[in-house]
């Protein structure tokens, strides 16, 4: 009885000391192994497998349709280049002081009435804060705000006060595209040029077309000029 309690003994014992030998003979995974398991890495091998497996279809379908696939990377081109032209802000306000620097060198009774009213009103609504700036991507807006950002009357915060967007359009003063502001480039347009000096004339005195002052009769009676003076054969 006793041999057979130390017999049993001696199995329990051999086999427990086998266990965690055989458990530390299995060599543990290493650390890409582990990664490989991960969530986000499966996520990531499965959404480059799609990028990759959309990149084949549209290189297949640009050499099917080699027109349609040109028109589209026009597009594409072409809303990359007038995003990366798309006028910021602080242009736009250059753009302002220097039209108002250039109607300041001229007198009151020179500079255009519809430019300096134009600038005057930029200005205005810049100095009370109310001039905002929206980028569109491909462009940008600039326009009229109803009061300062810091203002805190209840006017500025009641939603039921607030500019309807019907209204907006109204509100637009300008409009950023390719580098340039053309709203204020039209309006600073003949800005040397007061159009209320030719308000008494006719209304067709008071616009000089290309024709007329480039025409060949102009041409012919300047050169006509420079001509030496002759005398009929009567008059001798």
């Amino acid at each position: 009885m006793a041999g057979r309690c130390v017999g049993v003994l001696l199995r329990r014992s051999c086999s427990g000391t086998a266990a965690p030998l055989a458990a530390e003979a299995k060599p543990k995974p290493g650390f890409w192994e582990r990664m490989k398991e991960k969530k986000m890495v499966v996520w990531t091998k499965s959404l480059l497998r799609d990028y990759k497996e959309a990149c084949k279809d549209i290189v297949v379908g640009a050499k099917e349709q080699p027109g349609k696939a040109a028109l589209y990377l026009s597009l594409l081109a072409g809303v990359g280049v007038c995003s990366s032209h798309a006028p910021s802000e602080d242009s736009f306000h250059s753009s302002v002081l220097e039209a108002s620097a250039s109607l300041l060198l001229l007198s009151p009774w020179t500079r255009s009435g519809t430019s300096d009213g134009h600038v005057q009103r930029l200005l205005h609504l810049r100095n009370q804060g109310r001039l905002r700036h929206l980028d569109l991507l491909v462009l940008s807006l600039v326009y009229e705000a109803p009061y300062d950002p810091d203002c805190d009357l209840y006017n500025t915060q009641c939603p039921h006060l607030q500019p309807r967007m019907v209204d907006f359009p109204r509100r637009v003063l300008d409009i950023g595209f390719l580098g340039d502001w053309w709203i204020l480039r039209n309006k600073m347009r003949d800005f040397d040029i007061n159009e209320d000096e030719f308000s008494h004339l006719p209304p067709g005195m008071r616009t000089i077309s290309h024709n007329q002052l480039h025409s060949q009769e102009n041409e012919r009676l300047y050169e006509r000029k420079f001509k030496a003076v002759t005398m009929p054969e009567d008059l001798q």
